[in-house]
């Protein structure tokens, strides 16, 4: 039996496939995929992701027309002012005058993930931290020449070390020292869920009490304990963690780009 000659075709198109390769590995490249990104990457991304945001606000907005759905918010809304005074209170301390911000723009948000508007053209290097306000929304994990992007705090397994703190305002005024409840490491764990694991049982956690963590010797909020979660004769206990922010609804965020 003669076995069937493989087509000079398929040679060419390998050696073809080969010096892309290897040509993509030089760099020569990257021109085109900037200006690919920005002629069409960024626009698409950013009116896919405007239309998302319009929509589900418009649906929300026919839900809140129902009378009792307005009332219920209303009664919410009274119920947390006491809690958001003093969370207030406990983050009332400005961010490090010598931080540098760079304002970016979201573009998408998909898998726990932001895509910003600026890439490594702009400055925008892997590490660096984002910020809503004085939320911690996470550190840039990939650049490329005119996007980047931001690993959530709820990004499947995404590590952070952080603190619990009290929220009681009686309590931060008149025990400074005591404000710290217990330490942990957050795990995130996908779909906007977060879990502090490693918390010390004798550690006196509790739902309402906020989590934190240090950049740079300054504390930022990650969330708020929703749920404490335990089992008796156990060294370590966990807890759920509630965040302040819609990443939908994020349109305008900071990067700290350095100090001046």
């Amino acid at each position: 039996m003669s076995s069937k000659k493989i087509p000079t075709q398929v040679y060419y198109l390998l050696a073809i496939f080969l010096v892309i390769f290897l040509l993509g590995l030089t760099g020569i490249f990257r021109p085109a995929q900037s200006l690919l990104e920005k002629t069409l990457v960024i626009p698409v991304k950013q009116k896919v992701y405007d239309w998302q945001r319009f929509l589900k606000k418009d649906l929300q907005g026919c839900q809140l027309k129902n009378e009792k759905e307005t009332a219920e918010l209303k009664a919410k809304i009274a119920s947390l002012t006491e809690e958001n005074l003093a969370q207030k209170r406990l983050l009332s301390a400005p961010l490090p005058k010598d931080w540098q911000f760079l304002p970016v723009a979201v573009i998408e948000v998909k898998d726990e993930t932001l895509t910003l508007s600026l890439g490594k053209r702009d400055g925008i290097r892997e590490g660096m931290v984002a910020l809503l306000g004085e939320t911690y929304l996470g550190r840039v994990t990939l650049v490329s020449e005119e996007l980047s992007q931001v690993r959530l705090p709820s990004f499947l397994e995404e590590k952070l070390l952080v603190k619990i703190v009290s929220s009681e305002v009686e309590k931060i005024v008149s025990f400074p020292d005591q404000v710290t409840l217990g330490k942990g490491l957050s795990v995130g764990r996908g779909q906007g869920r977060i879990r502090v694991e490693q918390i010390l049982s004798s550690e006196g956690i509790a739902k309402g009490n906020l989590v934190i963590t240090n950049v740079e010797g300054t504390d930022l909020l990650v969330g708020e304990v929703e749920e404490v979660i335990e089992k008796k004769g156990e060294v370590f206990k966990s807890a759920l963690v509630k965040r302040f922010y819609n990443p939908e609804e994020l349109d305008t965020i900071f990067l700290v780009r350095g100090k001046l």
